[in-house]
């Protein structure tokens, strides 16, 4: 088993952006859900995605309804999005805690989408987001 690895869904690559910032913080390679169907065991996992039209995405969400307690003990959510109402992940967290998945903590990065918000994820936000990433697997 791992002790840390990264995934993440993304539609816009602000996901996959944020995804390899936090991964090489934590010197792992994230992976694309969609290239890594197997779900990847790991003592701690960062599950990076997007919020569109105020959802996760579909393909975040079928990766992690093939999680189960054996293989993830406890997992970050890392949220992206342009909407300030919508930073966080529900759907997600509810399917990982109804598992038995422990969710440490939400990291929320504002995304663009068109106008809104345009320019995020920038520089300060994938520091900013990899700074707590590293926070958080060192109190492991």
């Amino acid at each position: 088993m791992n002790r840390i690895s990264v995934v993440y869904a993304t539609k816009t690559k602000h996901s996959k952006k944020l995804a390899e910032a936090i991964g090489k913080a934590l010197n792992v390679t994230a992976v694309d859900v969609r290239t890594s169907t197997v779900p990847r065991a790991a003592e701690l996992l960062f599950l990076v995605g997007g919020i569109y039209a105020g959802k996760s995405s579909p393909e975040l969400m079928r990766y992690v309804e093939g999680l189960d307690v054996n293989q993830v003990k406890k997992v970050v959510l890392v949220t992206s999005s342009a909407s300030t109402a919508s930073r966080k992940q529900p759907e997600v967290y509810s399917l990982l805690t109804e598992k038995g998945v422990e969710v440490l903590e939400e990291i929320s990065c504002p995304g663009s989408f068109l106008w809104l918000s345009f320019g995020h994820p920038n520089t300060v936000d994938l520091e900013e987001a990899s700074a707590r990433a590293k926070k958080i697997a060192a109190g492991l």
